[in-house]
């Protein structure tokens, strides 16, 4: 096995006082000192809502001094720089690596009508900078308010157009109105569509989605269904089906399940089983009393397999915890967090929870991120917008041979 002469590196730098006039000169030196002299090749920027009004010099002086191929960011009601969560706080947060024999193409797509352009998958390709036969790797951020419907959109064609590749990301969370978010596409701040960086060659990226539920009851086949709406499964009504699933629960799930029931719908039907991460977790809209019929807020089919979920803080995680935990081939470069904004001290009890567990996970790699208003990962082949979700991007220098 070879020793490389050039190897990853990512550093991380962060600031919580709005206004300070050494903020951007301490981030870059601390940014520069992590990468040792080495060149930055892709900066992620992520800031709270209360830099606002000084980010546009703070991207200005980082794009300046570290002259990255690619420098993409956004918005988010918090923030992540290594084990902490900055919650209810100022924090602006960059991460910065230096990609040896990796390629980058970065992307902006303004609006659902440009999107609209863009259903050939060869122009598509060519309008991204990425190769179709490149074995790609995709970092994302939208704006909720002017991309949400084509961010779903955005994500199925590119499911089609590099089929099996992954993307992470999330929506911006630092706005309570349109035109608030703000996302960065090249060092240049937008306030609509949705940024990207694709990157392929010499490095390794797993992502890991953590959907925060537990499986409760047993596996049932959808056997009648129009659109988004479940008729049958099993030849039984979902309702039914559902009240058998509850009076066989104990206390604890019954009252989780008041609290809202979640269905997990099976990605690959190929499996010979379904286990934890096998499932995408989508919202019940309602139950039909008179014909028993569920809707959920995705379109279904009859054969596919769903099983019902709960979520707690609990549950979340014990999920967390097991995705992690999975034996994994390090040392890792540094990591990305993209959580829900829903998560945090909503959701637990105890303060940094995501990004703490990532930190013991990735040992001393630099990780940086945001909480997200959806979060963007695969589940099995195919990449979905999530809710109540951490996606995490574990990324790692493949050793020669």
């Amino acid at each position: 096995m070879g020793e490389r002469t050039d190897r990853m590196v990512v550093a991380t730098a962060v600031a919580n006082v709005v206004g300070h006039r050494d903020t951007a000169g301490n981030l870059i030196a601390a940014l520069q000192s992590g990468l040792n002299g080495r060149r930055a090749d892709l900066c992620l920027v992520f800031a709270s809502a209360h830099f606002e009004d000084e980010l546009e010099t703070l991207v200005g002086h980082i794009n300046e001094s570290l002259r990255p191929r690619a420098l993409m960011g956004t918005t988010g009601e918090a923030v992540v720089s290594g084990g902490c969560e900055y919650e209810h706080q100022p924090a602006i947060s960059v991460w910065a690596s230096h990609l040896p024999h990796v390629h980058l193409a970065s992307f902006h797509v303004s609006d659902e009508s440009e999107l609209s352009r863009l259903s050939d998958l060869s122009d598509f390709r060519d309008y991204l900078g990425v190769p179709g036969d490149a074995q790609a790797n995709f970092l994302l951020a939208a704006d909720p308010y002017t991309f949400g419907r084509g961010a779903v959109e955005f994500l199925e064609r590119l499911n089609d157009a590099y089929p099996g590749r992954p993307a992470l990301g999330g929506f911006a969370s630092a706005a309570d109105q349109p035109g608030q978010n703000i996302v960065i596409f090249d060092g240049e701040l937008l306030r609509h569509g949705l940024t990207g960086v694709g990157l392929w060659g010499d490095f390794e990226l797993e992502i890991v989605v953590s959907q925060g539920c537990r499986p409760i009851g047993k596996h049932f086949v959808i056997t009648k269904a129009e659109q988004n709406i479940i008729r049958q499964l099993g030849g039984r009504s979902p309702l039914e089906v559902v009240h058998e699933v509850l009076n066989a629960l104990p206390a604890r799930d019954r009252k989780l399940v008041s609290r809202g029931l979640l269905v997990g719908r099976v990605v690959n039907e190929y499996q010979p089983s379904f286990s934890r991460g096998d499932f995408l977790i989508r919202t019940p809209i309602g139950i039909d009393s008179d014909n028993g019929a569920l809707a959920v807020d995705e379109i279904v089919r009859a054969g596919q397999t769903i099983q019902f979920h709960v979520r707690d803080g609990d549950s979340a995680d014990e999920d967390l915890r097991s995705l992690l935990s999975r034996p994994r081939q390090g040392p890792f470069a540094g990591a990305l967090l993209f959580t829900c904004n829903g998560r945090g001290t909503r959701l637990f009890n105890d303060r940094n929870h995501d990004a703490r567990l990532v930190s013991d996970a990735v040992g001393a790699a630099p990780i940086a991120g945001m909480f997200c208003a959806g979060e963007i990962g695969p589940i099995g082949p195919r990449n979905f917008l999530h809710g109540h979700a951490a996606a995490i991007g574990l990324l790692r220098q493949p050793e020669e041979k």
